[in-house]
């Protein structure tokens, strides 16, 4: 919930970059064929952009199809067209509950990408996107040896997805999902999951522990989940409870109480479990680590990495090159992990609401990604307030129990060949908040301020 009310902030500052303020002009809302209200949020990647006369991919194929001449050329150009009309119907969905991500609530369309991550296990990937901030957000399959599957963190509903999921099965055939994993409290890991239910009517759920609504609380598992949880992964596998969970003896797990925040007048306690598949040497985890990526994402869309790149928001609309679209994403790492990171700064004598990154940016960049890290979010706002249990937890994960030779992590890269005494050495700072900082001009407007209200307020 923190980093939804964080991102609130984000969304409503002056600055806000919205397609308005970075271009110049609005986007104009997509609408879905054959009805009447827009596709909001539109993640797939498109030729070309809204802004500055470029149009998109179905446009594209459409126009052709009207220009060229001949009937077959034109047979041929409506058959391109119709498969791009097939292609974006089986990424389009509908988002039932809301959050201040896109579409927020309503319809949209994400593009999915499945890759074999190791024996048995593959990951699945879209674009969670926060105005034109977006940045990868992946669900884990693992198929259990008995031939069923094992899915964790389920991304948007949309047919492609459903099918890329089921296509982990033996043979690459339709694969019976007999589990479906929530792995921690954050809503877009878990805001799905009703819908992944509904089309795997057989699978059984399990929850980390702390699940909670908001604003109305004691809401019944039937209207969040659309029936009741099967098992709640307190503990450990090793704890005597675990006998009940039937693939315990594949994937072990660890849960860990992050912190605790007063939400809606009640203290809420943040969880994540963090799981091992044997089969692949396999750390899954949620939002504990992650790993930048010094280049662009496969998913993300040009034209957002283009509004986010130029050096003033007063500026017009640079060109596609590979040199903008590595600032856009860049700036967007820096915008997503600080919110209101060191050199993005209010720019008045340029106008009103007019930002300007200032030199330097690239420098901060370099030192946040291309290695293993506890997120600066996770790790200023929830782990500094119990320090000695998240390093526990740290403990029981990295003891050489489970011998790991890669994280995957559900948020920017994966998988992270790392092992144990690489998480040991990200959580070094829970006894020396020296080492390892980030920079405090990145911390100071956003994520610091916001961390030191809430741990007074926990006092």
């Amino acid at each position: 919930m923190i980093r939804y009310l964080v991102a609130m902030l984000v969304i409503l500052r002056p600055d806000s970059y919205s397609a308005r303020a970075m271009s110049g002009t609005s986007r104009p809302q997509r609408t879905a064929p054959g009805q009447g209200r827009p596709i909001l949020g539109r993640t797939d990647a498109r030729v070309g952009s809204d802004e500055g006369g470029g149009i998109g991919r179905r446009g594209l194929f459409h126009r052709v199809a009207a220009l060229a001449g001949g009937v077959a050329a034109n047979g041929a150009m409506c058959g391109i067209a119709s498969a791009a009309d097939e292609e974006d119907r089986r990424r389009r969905y509908f988002q039932r509950f809301p959050t201040l991500f896109a579409p927020i609530y309503g319809e949209a369309s994400r593009r999915t990408v499945k890759r074999q991550i190791g024996e048995r296990i593959w990951a699945l990937e879209q674009s969670l996107e926060l105005g034109p901030l977006q940045t990868p957000l992946r669900c884990v399959v693992v198929r259990l040896e008995d031939g069923s599957l094992w899915v964790h963190a389920p991304l948007a509903p949309t047919e492609e997805f459903f099918e890329l999921v089921e296509s982990c099965g033996p043979g690459g055939g339709n694969g019976n999902v007999a589990h479906v994993v929530v792995p921690t409290y954050a809503l877009e890991h878990k805001v799905f999951v009703k819908d992944a239910l509904l089309r795997w009517p057989d699978a059984r759920l399990w929850t980390a522990p702390g699940q909670f609504s908001f604003p109305w609380r004691s809401v019944p598992d039937e209207f969040v989940w659309g029936r009741g949880v099967s098992g709640v992964l307190a503990g450990s596998d090793q704890d005597e409870a675990s006998k009940d969970v039937p693939w315990a003896s594949e994937i072990q797990y660890e849960t860990l109480a992050g912190g605790t925040f007063r939400i809606g007048g009640s203290p809420i306690t943040f969880y994540e479990t963090a799981f091992f598949h044997g089969a692949s040497k396999s750390l899954i985890v949620t939002d504990s680590l992650a790993q930048v990526p010094l280049s662009v994402p496969e998913l993300n869309d040009p034209a957002n990495l283009l509004l986010v790149s130029k050096r003033s928001t007063a500026d017009a609309q640079p060109p596609d090159t590979p040199e903008a679209r590595q600032d856009g994403w860049e700036k967007t790492a820096l915008l997503v992990s600080y919110f209101f990171p060191e050199h993005e700064e209010l720019d008045p004598e340029a106008g009103p609401g007019v930002v300007t990154w200032t030199d330097g940016w690239h420098g901060n960049f370099q030192a946040l990604a291309g290695r293993l890290i506890v997120p600066p979010v996770v790790r200023t706002l929830i782990y500094a307030q119990d320090p000695p249990e998240v390093r526990r937890w740290v403990n029981r994960i990295a003891s050489g129990r489970w011998g790991f030779e890669q994280i995957v992590p559900a948020h920017f890269e994966a998988p992270i060949r790392a092992g144990p005494r690489e998480v040991d050495r990200a959580f070094k700072f829970l006894e020396d908040g020296s080492l390892d900082p980030f920079p405090a001009s990145d911390l100071r407007r956003g994520l610091r301020p916001i961390a030191d209200l809430a741990l007074n307020a926990r006092r």
